[in-house]
């Protein structure tokens, strides 16, 4: 019979590629380019935001098999905790200053933009200079988020990215019960069997 910890262990590996998928389709990504970075600071994770921008399908990765996601990129105008920054609305061309814009597909031709509500679950700087500000969106703006089961305006991303730390967790737990109570696992009883017997 498969040991619980094998078990435990083999479900837990769902999580970490669970997160990672939902950081791209239960929250809403949020793209500041750096040429829009004077006037747009980069937010904190729990901080209450409204953003303003282009509203896009990103087809960055469909060239390796993943399928693409919805954004406001460029974002023009984000206000963060009440206090506003950038434009709204915004004068200039749609794609000013965005790397590669051939990539983003419009999802509105006519009315381009978009203003989305909610609070920031992820930010990190991107390779080419941008800030990924990560929303999870109030439940009026879920519509924005590409349809799956993962869209939605629960906390799915950070329930997941909790959970994706499990499999660390029950490796170490395995060690510690091999220790404590060495036979109760595989490990334990092989460790007991190759020490010497006292005296």
């Amino acid at each position: 019979m498969p040991s619980p910890f094998l078990i435990a262990f083999l479900v837990s590996l769902a999580f970490p590629p669970l997160a990672a998928y939902s950081l791209f389709y239960s929250l809403l990504v949020a793209e500041v380019t750096p040429f829009d970075q004077f006037d747009i600071p980069r937010p904190s994770v729990g901080d209450k935001v409204a953003v303003f921008g282009v509203w896009i399908y990103d087809t960055e990765l469909m060239d390796i098999g993943i399928g693409g996601w919805h954004e406001i990129h460029p974002v023009r105008y984000i206000e963060i905790n009440g206090k506003e920054y950038g434009e709204m609305p915004y004068a200039g061309q749609l794609f000013d200053g965005v790397y590669e814009p051939g990539r983003l597909v419009l999802l509105d031709r006519d009315n381009p933009y978009r203003l989305a509500n909610g609070t920031v679950a992820e930010v990190f700087t991107n390779i080419d200079g941008d800030y990924h500000v990560h929303v999870n969106v109030d439940k009026e703006y879920v519509s924005l988020l590409k349809p799956s089961v993962f869209a939605t305006s629960l906390p799915l991303y950070q329930i997941l990215k909790a959970l994706s730390f499990t499999p660390v967790a029950i490796i170490v737990l395995y060690i510690i019960v091999s220790i404590a109570k060495p036979d109760r696992t595989y490990f334990g009883r092989k460790v007991m069997k190759k020490r010497p017997s006292a005296g």
